[in-house]
C-alpha cells in the first residue's frame, strides 16, 4: 500500500467534502473544488457592468476626460484666486489704520508672522533663510512704508525665495504682517542676521 492509499485510510470526509473532492493527486496531495464565495463571484459580475459602462460613458457619451475635468476644477481655483487679488490688490491706507488701532491687531500680527514668516525670518524677525527684518537694509524697497511692505509681500520674489502671498492671506492678514515688520523694524536683534541689501534711512 502506498501513501496515496494511507492518506485515504487515514482521511475523514463527510458526505459534501467527498463530493468536493478532486480525482486527481500530485505526490499524494488532494484538493477540493470549493466554489468561489457568492459575495465575490457578485462583485465580479458587478465589475464587469461598471467596466462596460464606463467604456461606454467616456469612450461614446462624451464625458468629459480626466483633464477635462481638471481643467474646469482649475479655472474654479483661478477665480476664486481672482477673487482674492481683488479684495487684496490695493493697499487702503484708510482701512490699515482702522485695522491698526484695534487692540487685538498686535495679537493677530504676531499670530501671522508664526503662521507663515517664522520659518524663514526666524523669531522676532531676525533673519535665517530668509533676511533680517531688525535692520535698517531691505533687498526688495526703496521706501519703509506700510504700503510699500504690503505690496512687496502681496506680490513676493521668487528669484530671492520669497512668495507672493496675495492668494494665501486676506487683506487683514496682509496687514498683521505689515504690522509685525514695522515693530520689529530697526529694532537690530544683537544676534540678528548680517545686513543685506541696501540701507534705507
Amino acid at each position: 500500500m502506498n501513501n496515496h492509499d494511507d492518506n485515504q485510510k487515514n482521511t475523514i470526509l463527510n458526505d459534501a467534502e467527498k463530493n468536493l473532492l478532486m480525482d486527481h493527486n500530485y505526490d499524494g496531495i488532494e484538493e477540493f473544488d470549493y466554489p468561489l464565495p457568492s459575495w465575490w463571484l457578485w462583485t465580479f459580475i458587478a465589475g464587469g457592468f461598471f467596466a462596460v459602462f464606463y467604456i461606454y460613458l467616456y469612450n461614446f457619451a462624451g464625458a468629459p476626460s480626466l483633464a477635462q475635468e481638471y481643467q474646469k476644477e482649475l479655472a474654479k481655483v483661478e477665480a476664486k484666486r481672482e477673487e482674492q487679488r481683488k479684495l487684496t490688490g490695493n493697499f487702503d491706507a484708510a482701512a490699515y489704520k482702522v485695522w491698526n488701532e484695534r487692540p487685538e491687531s498686535v495679537q493677530q500680527a504676531a499670530l501671522v508672522y508664526e503662521e507663515n514668516c517664522l520659518s524663514c525670518h526666524e523669531e522676532k524677525g531676525k533673519g535665517d533663510i530668509g533676511p533680517n527684518l531688525t535692520d535698517s537694509h531691505w533687498l526688495n524697497l526703496k521706501r519703509v512704508t506700510a504700503g510699500d511692505i504690503y505690496g512687496f509681500i502681496l506680490v513676493g520674489n521668487e528669484d530671492n525665495g520669497m512668495p507672493a502671498w496675495a492668494d494665501e492671506l486676506s487683506k487683514e492678514e496682509l496687514f498683521a504682517a505689515v504690522k509685525y515688520v514695522l515693530s520689529v523694524h530697526n529694532t537690530n536683534a544683537p544676534d540678528g542676521k548680517e545686513p543685506q541689501g541696501v540701507e534705507i534711512k
